[in-house]
């Protein structure tokens, strides 16, 4: 999985925001090998205990549509005391919260597409932190964000057609500017600050088949590449190597020789799962069939790329369709186990459920 320098990224700082002007120019994130992705060494167990990996699935529905039982895709990663997120889903910043995750904790926001079910709750954190005072928490300082740039494959559109498919720096200015009557009265009675000065934004551009690397400090590194998902491109994928172990979120995909790659070896992959049959079984229109089909994977499909990989654990989320009434967590834990056993997979397989926890061993 290599390829050549992926073009410079676009960091949106807080002054950028507030002028309305192009994103600044970030340090560009440079390709690399398959070895980029290699886990980190492990520490002695006893020594890392306190500071242990936790995955945290705060929801698991693929899709808009909403539905009581299950809450939007969202998922959290917590290194120590620090906290990323992994899309922000309907629902996000409550299941955050019934979690037991802290405000103050959250360091970075991981976006993997700019599809309404993944990021419709992502400017709420600093929103409704940002109308505060003492003694309610606010964020802990900057939160970094990293996500998409502008759609390379989408040109025109009803809404705001001069600018139909931005990337995640321009959806921010837009979110800021829809609640500027909210924040400047917080701001006018003398207390609140403005949300994007809690953001520090980076828009990824990655070329295809290349893996870059996002963030790497000593306890945490964060490499991404991206993945196939119909025109909402780009897409990606994100692995997180810690000393406890290796997680990989594989975004919404079709499935992708480059997020097996990434995942290869990894001790949890979280990869999402539809059962294309029973939307064809519903009787609903050919075009949403197709869409399902084409641009996410099938359960059937999990237990190869699984195995592929050489995953040690795969849980399925994103579950499509979402509704526990229509589709039972019975029926998604036999579809699972089914494609792990003509896949020949040995290793272990889970199905997500909201609130689930999942150490890293």
């Amino acid at each position: 999985m290599t390829g050549p320098t992926p073009r410079r990224s676009r960091r949106l700082s807080r002054r950028s925001l507030l002028a309305g002007s192009a994103a600044a120019t970030a340090t560009a994130l440079s390709a690399a090998p398959q070895a980029a992705a290699a886990p980190r060494p492990k520490q002695d167990r006893n020594e890392a205990t306190k500071d242990r990996t936790v995955v945290h699935l705060l929801g698991t529905a693929g899709g808009p549509p909403p539905y009581g039982e299950r809450m939007g895709i969202a998922s959290a990663v917590t290194v120590g005391g620090d906290t990323y997120l992994v899309d922000c889903g309907r629902g996000a910043v409550t299941q955050y919260l019934r979690a037991g995750l802290s405000m103050p904790s959250l360091k970075g926001i991981f976006l993997t597409h700019l599809h309404a079910d993944h990021i419709v709750d992502y400017f709420d954190f600093p929103l409704l932190c940002a109308g505060v005072m003492p003694p309610q928490p606010g964020l802990g300082g900057t939160v970094r964000v990293w996500g998409p740039g502008p759609s390379d494959t989408v040109a025109s559109g009803p809404v705001s057609p001069e600018r139909p498919a931005p990337g995640i720096a321009e959806t921010t200015r837009r979110a800021n500017a829809t609640f500027a009557a909210s924040t400047n009265a917080f701001i006018a009675e003398g207390f609140g600050v403005d949300p994007v000065s809690m953001l520090d934004v980076t828009e990824l551009s990655a070329r295809p088949g290349s893996v870059v690397t996002v963030l790497d400090t000593p306890a945490l590194k964060v490499t991404a590449t991206r993945v196939p998902h119909g025109n909402m491109s780009p897409s990606y994928a994100y692995r997180f190597d810690t000393a406890d172990g290796s997680v990989v979120f594989s975004g919404d995909t079709s499935r992708s020789d480059d997020l097996i790659a990434l995942a290869r070896d990894c001790d949890l992959l979280v990869h999402e799962a539809a059962d294309t049959a029973w939307f064809e079984q519903q009787g609903l229109p050919a075009r949403l069939v197709e869409h399902m089909r084409e641009v996410h994977t099938d359960i059937s499909e999990v237990g190869a790329i699984a195995t592929a990989a050489g995953a040690r654990h795969v849980v399925v989320s994103h579950l499509a369709p979402a509704d526990p009434t229509q589709f039972p967590q019975r029926e998604w834990a036999s579809a699972a186990h089914a494609s792990a056993r003509a896949a020949g997979y040995r290793g272990r397989v889970t199905v997500g459920h909201d609130l689930m926890r999942i150490p890293l061993h």
